[in-house]
């Protein structure tokens, strides 16, 4: 097949790789004339580190071992721990630049062609259109892998629902001069529903901080108030009060806003969406990179092994819906502007990580295992995941 790929994050590189190298002729279409990340850190799960193992890839990062969140009082609002799943099981905390750099290395690799500084803003009797109006195609399939603010998706799938969220956050990755890392864990600091600040260690002596913020804060050209940053740092987690000085300082943060994305149907005559384009939600869950690195993988196994579009529809449709409802339903008990939910997450939501069912619930979730709200997949020997 002749196929066109429009966006070279995540989805679209590893995507255009996969195919390419099954065969396709794949052409890779990115807006920047030099390809780069946007953002600062991730958390890989076994999922996404499952797909990135069928390319050949042994990302670097931090060993994340489990996920905790509490109040400034030591309230515990979540301790979860990926040993509950297998005693080798765990998520990595990388680098946004170098899971790129890993992905960019490997499609080079690959016979897919790349087209830079190509900005794509329609699809036209199969042709993908660019600003400048040039054309290019026909494709036999066009993948929109272009992210939650896709351009495609308002053309392609006009009864889209992918509505802004409220809340954003500001990212950037620092120093652990405190040694917060040392645990291997996601830690969270949360006060009520609108303070909210977490540290993902992403390498050796490295962490990406976010804090949370109202979408109208990130504004483009809006100031940030680094000063309220520091004081809710000494306010809600004084131990890390050095390390978010020393991030206000250099200033040097990325602004992400998200969408919560539910699209009809995955394609529409010969136009896929994948990754955040099909199914953004909130960062809330830590899935959005594993989900679209998943969805690459799927789409070029269905087509290898004689499947059309709706079966890719088919296979991931349990496991999108999932977490795009649960990743809707949680946001707000930690972003939102209505206090009464952090009061009944501060009471129940502890609890509930130390009862076997909704532990076990959440553990999967976590971990990217879950196939709808009564399944989830399991780890191997090996406390892999295995793609099928």
């Amino acid at each position: 097949m002749n196929i066109g790929v429009v966006g070279y994050g995540i989805a679209g590189q590893a995507a255009a790789t996969f195919l390419a190298e099954a065969g396709h002729q794949v052409t890779i279409f990115e807006r920047f004339a030099e390809p780069r990340p946007i953002g600062a850190g991730l958390l890989l799960q076994p999922t996404g580190l499952a797909v990135l193992r069928a390319l050949g890839l042994e990302p670097t990062g931090a060993r994340i071992v489990g996920l905790e969140a509490k109040t400034p009082s030591g309230r515990t609002v979540l301790d979860l721990s990926y040993a509950d799943l297998h005693p080798k099981a765990h998520g990595m905390g990388i680098r946004r630049t170098v899971l790129f750099g890993l992905l960019h290395a490997r499609l080079k690799l690959s016979p897919a062609r790349l087209v830079t500084n190509t900005e794509v803003t329609g699809i036209d009797d199969a042709c993908i259109v660019g600003k400048s109006g040039a054309r290019h195609g026909p494709f036999d399939l066009i993948v929109a892998a272009d992210g939650a603010h896709s351009a495609l998706r308002p053309q392609m799938m006009p009864q889209a629902h992918a509505p802004l969220y409220p809340w954003g956050c500001v990212w950037t990755t620092v120093r652990d001069s405190a040694g917060i890392g040392a645990t291997s864990m996601l830690r969270q600091r949360v006060r009520g529903t609108r303070e909210m600040m977490g540290f993902l260690p992403v390498g050796e002596g490295l962490l990406t901080l976010y804090w949370s913020l109202p979408a109208a804060a990130l504004a483009p050209g809006e100031p940030l108030d680094l000063d309220v940053m520091r004081r809710t740092a000494r306010e809600i987690w004084p131990e890390a009060a050095g390390v978010v000085a020393e991030a206000a300082e250099a200033n040097d943060f990325a602004r992400a806003t998200y969408r919560h994305v539910a699209l009809p149907r995955w394609s529409r005559g010969g136009v896929l969406f994948i990754g955040d384009a099909a199914h953004g939600t909130s960062p809330k869950l830590g899935q959005g990179a594993n989900l679209a690195l998943v969805d690459a993988w799927t789409l070029a196994d269905t087509l290898a092994t004689g499947g059309m579009l709706n079966d890719l529809a088919r296979r991931r449709n349990a496991t999108v819906r999932f977490y795009r409802q649960a990743s809707h339903l949680l946001t707000p008990l930690f972003q939102s502007n209505f206090a009464p939910l952090g009061w009944v997450r501060d009471a129940v939501m502890g609890l509930s990580c130390r009862l076997p069912v909704s532990r076990g619930l959440a553990t999967t979730t976590l971990a990217g295992l879950r196939r709808g709200w009564l399944s989830a997949a399991s780890l191997d020997d090996e406390g892999r995941y295995r793609l099928a």
